[in-house]
């Protein structure tokens, strides 16, 4: 294995994994803060609560992308982000801000459906701005091709 054949591997696990590394980090903290609020362990009903509440923001924002909930969830055309359009910082700390202000105005079972969707709405529409932001827009360079797979 060549240095340059590992690298390749590995730009391609890091591309891979930006988005949903953001996400587990949203939901990871939300869940946290909630739970220091909350002044302990989440119950079952709570933990689908926050389930229902995410789930709920990924289809408005969804269906906000796709212009409906019965679009294909398609990609489309590859774009070549910069590697800081996945540093999560924004995205990920406004849903944590977010989460810290609703856990002073709201309580119980209702704190952590609305948890569930800010911290999924907010997250997905700011890492939206942010790949959108980091977005190549001039042709990239040719990259040197490695024979070792």
């Amino acid at each position: 294995m060549t240095v340059g054949g590992y690298r390749r591997h590995l730009q391609v696990a890091v591309a891979a994994s930006a988005a949903p590394y953001g996400f587990t980090l949203t939901i990871w903290t939300s869940g946290a803060i909630t739970t220091h609020a909350e002044g302990g362990s989440p119950s079952a009903a709570d933990a689908v609560l926050l389930l229902s509440g995410a789930v709920c923001g990924f289809l408005v924002v969804g269906t906000v992308a796709y212009g409906g909930v019965h679009s294909l969830l398609a990609p489309g055309p590859p774009t070549q982000v910069r590697v800081w359009g996945g540093a999560h910082l924004p995205s990920v700390g406004l849903s944590i801000g977010v989460v810290a202000i609703l856990c002073v105005l709201l309580a119980d079972h209702v704190l952590w459906l609305a948890v569930g969707f800010c911290s999924t709405t907010s997250y997905l529409t700011v890492i939206g701005l942010q790949f959108w932001a980091a977005t190549r827009r001039t042709p990239a360079p040719l990259l040197r091709q490695e024979t070792d797979p």
